[in-house]
């Protein structure tokens, strides 16, 4: 087989398998190590040096197309960083604000100029009207009207 024929199918091979690591599926990723495979047995054919060069490429390139792919198949990035979504909001413990909304029991409020979703203790609260935070519990923020 001609030079540029083994180094074609190498670099399709190779490219499928980058690919793969953007596009995840299965038929690049085979076709791809096919071509490769292929690609590696005619230049060993062609001359050793060609083919021990191949398998040196691949043996880098391969897993690393996998490593690309599993950190782009993760939510981390899209998270921004991963971890939890709860929030520290024992800071608004004591604190008053306006309602935006009516509270009945659930609404919006702003305390300190961030808008917050808040619950009172069973009571309806008309919007507009003065509220003060009575209780934080994780992510609950209990209000009271004032």
């Amino acid at each position: 087989m001609e030079l540029w024929l083994v180094l074609l199918l190498y670099a399709a091979g190779l490219s499928l398998i980058i690919a793969e690591a953007f596009m995840p599926g299965v038929v690049m990723g085979i076709a791809g190590v096919a071509l490769l495979a292929t690609a590696v047995v005619f230049g060993f054919r062609h001359h050793w040096a060609l083919g021990a060069g191949q398998v040196s490429l691949a043996l880098f390139v391969g897993p690393a197309s996998i490593v690309i792919g599993i950190r782009r198949l993760t939510l981390r990035s899209t998270l921004g960083g991963g971890g939890s979504f709860a929030q520290d909001y024992s800071a608004f413990a004591g604190k008053e604000g306006e309602a935006n909304t009516e509270l009945r029991p659930a609404g919006i409020v702003t305390i300190e100029g961030r808008k917050v979703d808040v619950v009172t203790a069973g009571e309806m609260v008309e919007r507009g009207r003065r509220v003060r935070v009575v209780r934080v519990e994780g992510n609950r923020i209990v209000v009271r009207a004032v």
